[in-house]
C-alpha cells in the first residue's frame, strides 16, 4: 500500500485532519480517485491547488506509478508572482 503523507494545515483544511493513510493505488490518479470517494470534491481541488512529490520527488503527471513502498506528500501549491 502507498502511503499518503499530507500536511497539517492541508489536511485540516480538506481530509478531516487525516495527515496519513495507506491506500491501495497503482497511480496517481488512483490515489486521486480514492480520495475523492472518502473526502467528496478533493479531485477538483488537486487540479488546481495540491503538489504531489512520490518518494521525494515532485510529480505533474498523474499516471505516475506507485508501488507498495511508495511514500507520496500531499501539499498545498504555493502562488506567487
Amino acid at each position: 500500500m502507498a502511503r499518503v503523507i499530507v500536511t497539517p494545515s492541508f489536511a485540516r483544511e480538506h481530509l478531516g485532519a487525516i495527515e496519513e493513510l495507506e491506500l491501495e493505488v497503482g497511480n496517481l490518479f488512483q490515489l486521486v480517485a480514492a480520495l475523492e470517494q472518502r473526502f467528496p470534491g478533493f479531485e477538483n481541488f488537486a487540479r488546481i491547488r495540491t503538489t504531489f512529490a512520490v518518494d521525494g520527488a515532485v510529480v505533474n503527471d498523474w499516471a505516475t506509478s506507485l508501488s507498495t513502498e511508495s511514500e507520496v506528500l500531499l501539499v498545498p501549491r504555493i502562488g506567487g508572482g
